[in-house]
């Protein structure tokens, strides 16, 4: 999701040695996921024709900002009319959500206007995990009110989204014991109102693995399915050296046989835009599909040596115009008004990616 800095990891992602291929045939249902949000938030745009559009480039999964701050600004009283949108289109689609619970309203962080103060009670975030999977889970809300569209409930969720980077976690000191506090809540709490639910650790971005080792090594036994990572790079190598060591320090702390998620992959086709440069990881269109062919084949190439189960491209679409964040020129599409979109060399590239794995 969009940043107000970003580090990208070169040089020092190069200490584990690439492996020998492998075959990446049969690739688990969910493989292939994207971001959706952006231009997907307006009103005016046809979510149910962008979802037709991403099956059909063979899109299996979306990921989709449950934001605490938005659907209850007021404790106790929710607003879901957003999320519900996106989670009936993926349903009427076919397609699985991945429900990332993140940022925090000010009367459950103590009056912060930043929603990235994570709450002071624990117990506050387990609440608000409890009525997503009331609504959008097994038997939940939502599909006794749209009897019409086939339930496909959301089974797995992410607590909170790169608690290691002081924008998006914002805590005094480190972000270990604050964020494992919250996740110990959060996790039993949708364990305990769906048993059969995915919990995802959050994912890290910059230098995750180091993050990651300081999180695993303080804090043991945390409860989690899944351990993901946001292996942002110049170099689409470097981006899988970045999940190598990542999956090696999973291992070293007992974790050898959790599953990991790449829930954010991108580079940006910002180059000559006018944005911040950052570490060669701006590219042209043509740069950009050239990078996400290259990732892709990678990360299949070492799939089950890395024990990799899902990656995400972020995102779907963007507005590819007069934005100084280079994020906002990741999409695989450009919005260009109302529900109008143009592909980008990118989409065809995903395509072509997911036509070879299967």
């Amino acid at each position: 999701m969009p940043r107000l800095a970003l580090f990208l990891v070169l040089a020092a992602a190069a200490l584990l040695a690439p492996a020998a291929a492998e075959s990446h045939a049969a690739v688990p249902r969910g493989f292939f996921g994207v971001q959706v949000n952006g231009p997907l938030d307006q009103p005016s745009v046809d979510l149910d024709a962008e979802a037709r559009t991403m099956r059909a480039a063979g899109v299996e999964s979306w990921r989709v900002e449950f934001a605490w701050d938005q659907l209850e600004r007021d404790r106790g009283s929710f607003d879901f009319a957003a999320t519900d949108r996106k989670v009936l289109a993926a349903a009427r689609a076919g397609m699985d959500v991945l429900g990332l619970i993140v940022r925090a309203p000010a009367w459950a962080n103590g009056g912060n206007l930043d929603p990235f103060v994570p709450p002071r009670s624990a117990a506050a975030l387990a609440g608000y995990a409890t009525a997503l999977v009331g609504r959008y889970g097994p038997g939940g809300s939502l599909w006794a009110e749209h009897p019409e569209v086939p339930a496909r409930p959301v089974r797995a969720w992410e607590v909170w989204n790169e608690p290691n980077l002081k924008n998006y976690f914002n805590v005094k000191g480190s972000f270990v014991r604050p964020y494992a506090r919250l996740l110990r809540a959060a996790a039993p709490a949708i364990k305990r109102a769906d048993k059969g639910a995915t919990v995802l650790m959050a994912s890290m971005a910059n230098y995750s693995w180091r993050d990651l080792a300081r999180l695993l090594k303080a804090e043991r036994r945390l409860p989690f399915d899944v351990a993901g990572a946001h292996p942002f790079s110049g170099r689409p190598s470097n981006a899988l050296k970045i999940v190598r060591l990542n999956r090696a320090v999973l291992n070293r702390y007992g974790y050898r046989k959790r599953p990991m998620w790449l829930t954010e992959l991108t580079w940006s086709s910002a180059k000559g835009k006018k944005t911040p440069l950052t570490k060669n990881w701006e590219t042209t269109e043509k740069g950009q599909a050239e990078r996400l062919r290259q990732a892709y084949r990678l990360l299949l190439r070492d799939r089950k040596r890395l024990r990799l189960a899902r990656i995400y491209w972020y995102t779907w679409a963007t507005v590819d115009r007069e934005s100084k964040n280079s994020f906002d020129y990741s999409g695989l599409r450009t919005w260009t008004g109302g529900s109008s979109f143009v592909d980008k060399p990118a989409l065809a590239a995903f395509r072509a990616v997911v036509r070879a794995a299967r």
